[in-house]
């Protein structure tokens, strides 16, 4: 089985284009002069050569169909060869340069009168991360960015593992246009909310429709009235297309914590559904769900492992070009629908 690459080498296909179009020139060049027709004069017997213009009328209008078309080929061939995207390096170098861009992902960067994005009011500055990557395959670089907020409750008070846990979380996907500049990505989602990017799984996207879908699973824990906490675990897909971050979510559970003791307690699901249609799927039993070929899939491990490379926004914010590299250089994707 072959592993397909999820990185287009778009440097091979410029003189590939140029050999051929040079080969094309240099057989019609031969044509031309093999077809200026060498005419007997009837007095002196001496040759002369047709004009060129006489000579081009000599050819067939079969070929001169394959030359326009050879020449409509090689326009085309030309006009891709432009819009391919520019070096990684020139487009690590892009998205540094676009600072007054992402900057907006910063509360204490924005500018004098600016309004933050109101994503970030709930969010801990201090927990922003990105990462560079080409989840889609293009050629094109992307930039995301992951916004959370945890509890703030004292050491100790509650189990260690709650801190660990978010309460809220958001996310940004910027994105290297066909132009070479970089733009921030609309969202479409099926109210699922935005997913932990942190938990984006890039060893086996899913081809569906030409579209890469990756696996997600995003835990959040609240707390209510009494004291008790709850917990929602989304199970979303997420994918790059055309421009724009397409968001699904697969299946859902919720419950709530059994706490008893700072490093122990329990997760007890009272709600567990799969949105694939199947009545059988919905208000499932913990046991009954982890049997389903759905979880056992969503979990699967596959070799290689990809990786997505996550880098404290302060250094982004320190050192632009060396963190976007350094990211970027992390970022490993792995296999195509579990086959490699």
């Amino acid at each position: 089985m072959m592993l397909q690459r999820l990185t287009k080498k778009s440097q091979e296909v410029k003189p590939k284009a140029q050999a051929d179009w040079l080969g094309f020139c240099k057989g019609v060049r031969t044509y031309v002069q093999r077809a200026s027709l060498m005419k007997m004069s009837q007095k002196t017997g001496a040759k002369q050569l047709m004009p060129l213009r006489v000579a081009v009328e000599h050819i067939s209008s079969k070929l001169a169909m394959k030359i326009a078309a050879a020449l409509a080929a090689f326009t085309l061939a030309a006009a891709n060869i432009s819009a391919m995207p520019a070096s990684e390096e020139a487009q690590i170098q892009a998205i540094a340069d676009a600072r007054n861009l992402w900057k907006d992902e910063f509360v204490a960067l924005r500018d004098k009168g600016q309004l933050p994005q109101p994503y970030l009011l709930n969010m801990d500055p201090g927990q922003t991360c990105f990462a560079v990557t080409d989840l889609d395959g293009n050629g094109r670089l992307e930039l995301l960015f992951r916004h959370v907020d945890y509890l703030k409750w004292k050491v100790g008070s509650v189990p260690y593992a709650f801190h660990q846990i978010p309460t809220a979380v958001a996310m940004a996907v910027y994105e290297v246009g066909a132009d070479g500049r970089l733009a921030r990505l609309p969202v479409t989602e099926d109210g699922c909310g935005a997913p932990d990017l942190i938990g984006l799984d890039v060893s086996h996207p899913i081809l569906e429709d030409g579209v890469r879908w990756y696996p997600v699973r995003t835990q959040q824990i609240y707390k209510v009235k009494y004291g008790y906490f709850y917990y929602i675990i989304a199970h979303q897909r997420v994918a790059i297309k055309d421009g724009r971050v397409m968001l699904k979510m697969l299946a859902d559970e919720h419950g709530y914590y059994n706490i008893y003791d700072v490093d122990r307690f329990e997760e007890v699901a009272t709600s567990i559904n799969i949105y694939d249609g199947n009545p059988a799927h919905k208000e499932m039993l913990p046991a009954d769900f982890r049997q389903t070929a759905f979880y056992q899939e969503f979990d699967r491990s596959y070799t290689p492992r990809g990786t997505v490379h996550w880098i404290s926004g302060s250094e982004l914010n320190s050192n632009p070009h060396k963190a976007l590299l350094s990211s970027y250089q992390g970022f490993v994707s792995g296999v195509m629908d579990g086959m490699g």
